[in-house]
């Protein structure tokens, strides 16, 4: 499938250096160590360096921009994207039948929050950990996702920052959908499915980013955040086009679209054939408006953040908008390959990145207040 775009992948290419080397001093005395966490091998620490170098190794924009953060919010995030790029790789690596590791996941979270609710926030022993006291209930068992070495930095995070359970079970369930894919139908299927694979993202950073919690109870606030994720799920399905149908035969472009330009399934499979000549291929000018069409919608959908960013964490607000400036610029990168999304992976250059970064840092007082 492809790849979830919050936190899961940015298309950068090489090498991404030694984890270990930046996250030695990411223990603060802010997080408190899950004894229930069933990872009683790993420590915290450990745990915390796990999660930071499977960011740094997959994301590499991301980390970049985010690796300014103040030392607790750094490596909660880090916590989260590890647990999101987990979800993802299950159904990547495994399609329909990672569905039973989702509902193992899903275990671990219901657990989790029904255990902080339950205790009051206190920690439990590990022999009652997660533990499914409803019996009237069917919910899925937690067995194998607690002992994940990331595990234990996820739950520290969650309890040190009040992440919210509603984002992490919206994740599941876009996963879920990609497990048992079906073509996407039409526009507001495809809104649907960025929402909850990458507009819940937005919904669990929440808590990690703003001034204090009040944000989550302001609905237009939350929407944009929602609505961040979601542009940023159309930009890697538009970047993605060719590697989604070549490797996994799937079509996140909504089939109402594609009959709208006159395009048709056979003609994208035919395109994203693999190019063994030096010759570019020709992108029909009906796919080219159908692309663009997407890129305005996911345009849209990029701007309503920016009114609120003043409820972010000052120490939040450049690294978010790095983030997001740093991500909506691959629509341009498409655009320079030609609108060749079918045989290459159109990614921004070290110079680019160094451009809109150094941008965002000169105007940031200007325009954002920070």
């Amino acid at each position: 499938m492809t790849r979830k775009a919050t936190l899961l992948s940015d298309g950068q290419d090489g090498s991404h250096g030694n984890a270990a080397s930046d996250t030695k001093k990411l223990v603060t005395p802010a997080f408190s160590e899950p004894h229930d966490s069933h990872s009683p091998s790993v420590s915290l620490e450990q745990s915390f360096k796990a999660a930071c170098s499977i960011m740094q190794t997959e994301a590499v924009s991301f980390y970049q921009a985010f690796r300014g953060l103040p030392e607790d919010r750094f490596k909660a995030v880090a916590a989260v994207y590890a647990f999101c790029r987990y979800a993802d790789d299950l159904v990547d690596e495994g399609g329909s039948a990672a569905l039973p590791q989702l509902d193992d996941l899903e275990g671990s979270v219901r657990s989790l929050f029904e255990q902080t609710r339950s205790r009051d926030t206190r920690i439990s022993t590990a022999d009652d950990a997660f533990h499914d006291n409803d019996s009237r209930q069917q919910k899925p068992k937690a067995t194998m996702a607690p002992t994940l070495p990331w595990w234990p930095a996820f739950v520290a995070s969650i309890r040190r920052f009040g992440v919210q359970e509603q984002g992490l079970l919206m994740q599941i369930q876009g996963q879920r959908m990609d497990a048992d894919f079906h073509d996407i139908e039409t526009t507001a299927e495809l809104i649907e499915y960025s929402r909850l694979v990458a507009g819940s993202v937005g919904i669990v950073l929440v808590p990690i980013l703003v001034n204090d919690m009040n944000g989550i109870h302001d609905l237009g606030f939350m929407q944009a955040c929602e609505e961040l994720g979601i542009a940023m799920q159309i930009t890697n399905i538009l970047r993605d086009v060719g590697e989604d149908i070549r490797k996994r035969n799937r079509v996140y472009i909504p089939h109402d679209l594609l009959e709208a330009h006159g395009i048709t399934r056979n003609l994208l499979s035919s395109l994203a054939q693999e190019n063994v000549s030096t010759q570019r291929i020709v992108i029909p000018e009906a796919f080219v408006s159908l692309w663009e069409r997407l890129a305005t919608l996911a345009d849209r959908y990029y701007l309503p953040y920016e009114r609120h960013i003043d409820s972010f964490h000052k120490s939040a607000r450049v690294p978010l908008i790095t983030a997001a400036k740093l991500y909506q610029a691959i629509e341009q990168a498409v655009r320079d390959q030609s609108y060749d999304c079918f045989t290459r992976r159109c990614y921004t250059s070290k110079a680019t990145r160094l451009r809109i970064v150094t941008q965002i840092q000169l105007r940031e007082k200007a325009l954002w207040k920070i």
